[in-house]
């Protein structure tokens, strides 16, 4: 199980996902990641363990921009202890 969410608005989206996440958590308590989209520019955040632990404030003033995704995972494949392997992926 995971959790995740996305928002495209005319304002900046941080906020709103990470909200969006602490309803979700129940999906997945491992780990969780933000990503926003700032022009042609990603800016991720992701970290071990619960939404409300994860995200400090300076974490959320640099993910700037008005598209962003937000993932809670529960670790079904892998290691729930790697934040290489916690969600938000850029490729």
């Amino acid at each position: 199980m995971c959790g995740i969410v996305g928002i495209v608005s005319s304002d900046d989206v941080n906020q709103q996902i990470y909200d969006s996440l602490l309803l979700l958590q129940h999906r997945g308590q491992d780990s969780t990641g933000i990503a926003t989209m700032e022009n042609t520019i990603f800016h991720i955040h992701k970290a071990k363990g619960h939404v409300n632990t994860a995200y400090r404030t300076r974490d959320m003033r640099n993910l700037i921009g008005k598209i962003g995704l937000g993932h809670v995972r529960y670790a079904t494949k892998g290691s729930a202890e790697s934040v290489e392997e916690a969600p938000a992926f850029l490729r």
